[in-house]
């Protein structure tokens, strides 16, 4: 195999005064970006798919995908009537149906997403939008139901945990379509779906839309002490001086930061999170037809169908490890209240620590901001982090850890969506063979989201026991295959998209420590994706439970933690001086965390967000029930007392896109830091350590229970406890606690 050549020298531009001790990480990242696509003698395909060369390229994509497909759906139906031998393969065959379809559903995904082009975005559109629908007829195609029903449950084909954890997951979805229901059943699955979609999309409008329950008006009495130049930013006051403005609003929320009456506040307070009855309506439609399509598949409840191919699979155990963090969080939470109160009573000049309300919250967070104040005399990490420096940081860190690191690679014209984007391949160093390809789009551009994010185009698969089927090998990149002792597989391709700033001829992109983090974050994603081999795409990488998927990218973030690697990630820019830990904890400081607090209003939304899809069916409960619940975890377990009436649940868009999985992340951060602390803390450097997560964890994406990698991970009693399973299991990992890192959760 022939790889590209190291960046062309002609390109790096080092800054003057720079010390520069990489070979070609720092330029490629720290220079400014060539606008010329560089190696223009040849244009090939975007990803270097050799037939993607213009957005009229996806139409015959999508034509040959489908072709593909086709050949694949025929030969897995038949499979029953052509043999044992034939019906072994039909879980192979459908992991090779999805990977094809996915391959560029998903490439068109990060197409509409990231290309500055609007012929490529709309062509992606509609690539997307046609084999979404296509794979939405094969999710109910009986004929592929029932030749896999037959394999899983045949007594003479013996599948291993991946192969049966694939094919599961094949099954569930297919009933999680009503396919297996009687016609009447499934024309009513339909209609139910179709209501809940159209609530849900609903749902989500009204995030955005100004509201009269949420408007507040403000008497004069309740603007006493506001200076006169704000007051003149605010409508205009009706006749009485009373001025009427959006609780959402910037003017309102700075009034809720920043003015010294408890009335004004409340008032401010209780109409930010108020709600209009068709909004509760609305959000109540939807949790009832969720419970109605889960008593109709035959599940207790829309969690338990929400949990049933996650590492958690019971709504009882879930709320253990809530509740059981819950009683491990709040007391910190109680001292970050007693904190703010604290620092009121200094401040104001009290006789005693007052109480704080809900709607005083945000008032005595901006009190102590100010007590704690900036120190212009700390010197600034900015230069210390320049994007470049952090990248090399993080490949010594990894080449360390996992024994792999980043290598720049030259692009040729075609190969990527905007000349600012840089290519690295990844090498595994102990065979010196490239185990995957990373895109990095980092760098702002309209019309890019402003999210960081991880997009799969290409996962890792094996490939040399694959038939051949008309229309697949011309929609693999070019060189993207390696072999191994295991056999041929196919190589993992990622993107990861952020919005920095981007470099001048004067200085390189200079990040904040949160950007840092992210960066570390989103990295712990792609290397998931690039260590991962496995038989099956539908269990490569970060193709695993959605509970368990956050651990190795939170890992990142505790490693980016310790002091020891941050001097590591951090060099000055002009002077090459490594960053101090020191320095760093002096700005977290005085960026005023309060971490434990922030913690509990996430275990409060994963509470409520478990309650309401716990709930069966027929609910049929009076109108503003959501409320009323709200009421009463914030009453259980909060740590201020609630305001009856609020009404802030129909704010909570993720109640719609994490239906009874809000735990997630709170859940990883509780494993995370339980591994960090067992297996890393001693030592983030430690090729052992990484050796011992590559093969309990890394290799294995979700082909293995995720509670055996674990297991195998701690060992010991830990270990012991973890393979028991039940509710003692999820108490334990919820007493772990969340393992608060830097300043905030993302």
């Amino acid at each position: 195999m022939t790889f590209r050549r190291l960046i062309s020298t002609q390109f790096i531009r080092p800054y003057r005064g720079a010390r520069c001790y990489s070979s070609g990480l720092v330029e490629a990242f720290d220079r400014p970006h060539n606008p010329e696509p560089l190696n223009q003698t040849t244009v090939g395909g975007l990803f270097s798919f050799r037939n993607l060369t213009s957005p009229e390229s996806f139409v015959p994509i999508s034509d040959r995908t489908i072709e593909h497909s086709s050949a694949l759906v025929d030969r897995i139906v038949k499979a029953p009537s052509n043999g044992v031998s034939e019906m072994r393969k039909v879980v192979k065959n459908l992991d090779r149906l999805s990977d094809g379809l996915c391959r560029v559903i998903d490439l068109a995904e990060l197409v509409r997403n990231v290309h500055p082009d609007t012929r490529w975005v709309q062509a992606a559109d509609e690539t997307y939008d046609r084999l979404c629908e296509y794979m939405n007829e094969l999710n109910t195609h009986v004929g592929l139901y029932q030749a896999l029903k037959e394999t899983v449950h045949s007594p003479t084909i013996d599948l291993d945990y991946s192969a049966k954890q694939v094919a599961l997951m094949f099954l569930r979805d297919f009933e999680k379509s009503g396919i297996h229901l009687s016609d009447t059943s499934r024309r009513r699955f339909v209609e139910l779906s179709s209501e809940s979609l159209l609530l849900g999309r609903k749902f989500l409008m009204n995030q955005g839309q100004d509201s009269p329950a949420r408007r507040v008006t403000l008497s004069p009495a309740d603007l006493t002490g506001i200076p006169t130049e704000f007051l003149r930013t605010l409508p205009a006051p009706d006749r009485k001086g009373n001025r009427t403005m959006d609780a959402h609003g910037w003017e309102a929320q700075v009034l809720l930061r920043f003015s010294p009456s408890p009335d004004a506040r409340l008032k401010i307070h209780v109409a930010s999170n108020a709600a209009s009855e068709e909004e509760v309506e609305t959000l109540e439609k939807l949790m009832e037809s969720r419970a109605d399509i889960a008593k109709l598949i035959n599940y207790p409840t829309y969690s338990h169908v929400a949990l049933s191919d996650k590492m958690v699979d019971d709504p009882n155990q879930v709320m253990a490890f809530l509740e059981s963090l819950v009683n491990v969080n709040k007391p910190f939470a109680g001292q970050d209240i007693n904190k703010l109160a604290t620092t009121a009573q200094h401040t104001l000049g009290l006789p005693s620590t007052p109480s704080i309300k809900a709607s005083d919250r945000e008032f005595f967070l901006q009190l102590r901001a100010n007590s704690v104040g900036a120190n212009s005399s700390l010197e600034p990490l900015a230069p210390y982090l320049s994007l470049g420096n952090v990248i090399h940081g993080l490949s010594t860190v990894l080449e360390h850890l996992y024994g792999i690191k980043f290598v720049p690679r030259e692009v040729e014209a075609g190969e990527v969506w905007d000349p600012s984007v840089r290519r690295l391949d990844v090498y595994d160093n102990s065979s010196n063979t490239i185990v995957g390809t990373i895109y990095a789009d980092l760098f702002a551009r309209h019309p890019k989201q402003g999210t960081a994010a991880h997009y799969t185009v290409q996962c890792s698969r094996r490939v040399d026991d694959d038939d051949f089927v008309p229309g697949e090998d011309d929609r693999r990149a070019a060189g993207s295959v390696i072999s191994n002792q295991a056999g041929r597989f196919q190589l993992p391709i990622v993107v990861l998209a952020c919005t920095f700033d981007k470099p001048t001829a004067n200085q390189p992109t200079l990040l904040n420590w949160q950007e840092v983090e992210t960066i570390f974050h989103e990295m712990g994603h792609a290397i998931h994706s690039m260590i991962g081999r496995t038989e099956y795409q539908n269990c490569s990488g970060t193709r695993c439970a959605t509970d368990f998927v956050e651990l190795p990218s939170i890992l990142m973030e505790h490693i980016l933690a310790n002091p020891k690697i941050q001097s590591v990630v951090g060099r000055h820019w002009k002077t090459g001086k490594s960053l101090s830990p020191e320095l760093v904890k002096a700005h977290l400081d005085q960026l005023n965390a309060l971490p434990a607090l922030e913690t509990h209003g996430q275990l409060l939304m994963a509470l409520i967000d478990q309650a309401y899809h716990s709930q069966q069916a027929p609910l049929n409960g009076k109108l503003g029930w959501t409320t009323d619940m709200w009421y009463n975890v914030q009453s259980q377990h909060g740590v201020l007392p609630p305001i009856k009436g609020n009404a802030w649940q129909v704010q909570f868009g993720h109640l719609f896109g994490y239906g009874a999985t809000y735990y997630s992340y709170l859940f990883d951060r509780a494993l995370a830091s339980k591994v960090y602390k067992d297996v890393l803390s001693h030592d983030p450097l430690s090729g052992e350590s990484g050796q011992r997560l590559r093969d309990e964890v890394l290799r294995w994406g979700g082909g293995r229970d995720p509670w055996e990698m674990l297991a195998g991970l701690l060992g010991g009693e830990d270990a012991e406890l973890i393979m028991k399973g039940g509710v003692e299991r999820m108490r334990a990992v919820g007493n772990w606690g969340a393992g608060d890192i830097g300043v905030s959760m993302k």
